[in-house]
């Protein structure tokens, strides 16, 4: 890696690297903020690179004008194209990304191109590139878009299966008592099934769980101090 300049900060987000390609210094402020390992480097593909030990996330990030000017002149495909590339460096890339900064109508008009055109652009960017686009209107928005983008990759929420949210729906079948009582209290909010099963191993029926204290309920492994009183304002 040549024209290098690394930043060490405090880990805020475990040990996640981000390297920035030299042109996009001026977001740098932004990023140092939420990485305890920036560099700044030329990178042979994409903006930024985001990097855990095993695997990483492509940003091509480019000004709303920028965007509308790589379409025109067909530059756009050809970043794309090579953003399908399998590993940066060695990183196994595992998810892509095209983040659009600024607001679109204003380059719209002043490069005279109309919305068929970049939603048309959108579709094929999306659907046969398979690239999600993001969009940070301003700097409070890029700034938001890279400080979740990194804590959500460290917590490993941008892979795997989709999480299971508070409203459930019942097996098409018979469930036998145990199963039911899983079932209704894992509809509950802040619990989930893994802490239902737990919860029934520990009282019993969910009678004893709704008398249970809050010393009571942060006994059960899995559950803490701010947990065990979010449950136990559920029952009372």
């Amino acid at each position: 890696m040549k024209n290098t300049k690394i930043f060490n900060l405090s880990d805020r987000y475990g040990s996640m690297k981000i390297y920035l390609d030299y042109r996009e210094r001026k977001i740098l402020k932004y990023v140092v903020e939420i990485s305890d390992y920036t560099e700044i480097t030329n990178l042979p593909v994409g903006d930024i690179l985001i990097s855990s030990a095993e695997e990483g996330v492509l940003i091509e990030r480019k000004s709303a004008m920028d965007f509308i000017e790589s379409m025109k002149n067909n530059r756009l495909w050809e970043q794309l194209r090579r953003m399908q590339t399998s590993e940066v460096w060695s990183v196994k890339i595992s998810r892509r990304a095209l983040l659009i900064c600024g607001l679109l109508t204003p380059a719209l008009i002043e490069s005279r191109i109309k919305w068929n055109n970049v939603m048309g652009a959108f579709m094929e960017i999306q659907f046969n590139y398979g690239i999600p686009i993001f969009h940070a209107e301003d700097e409070n928005a890029l700034k938001e878009f890279l400080r979740i983008l990194v804590k959500r990759e460290k917590e490993s929420k941008n892979s795997g299966e989709i999480k299971k949210l508070w409203a459930r729906i019942p097996p098409h079948r018979e469930m036998s008592e145990e199963e039911w009582r899983i079932y209704v209290l894992s509809s509950l909010p802040f619990i989930g099934e893994t802490i239902a099963k737990k919860l029934l191993e520990k009282f019993g029926s969910i009678e004893k769980i709704a008398r249970a204290s809050i010393v009571e309920l942060k006994k059960v492994e899995g559950i803490g101090d701010k947990k065990a009183r979010k449950i136990y304002r559920i029952f009372h």
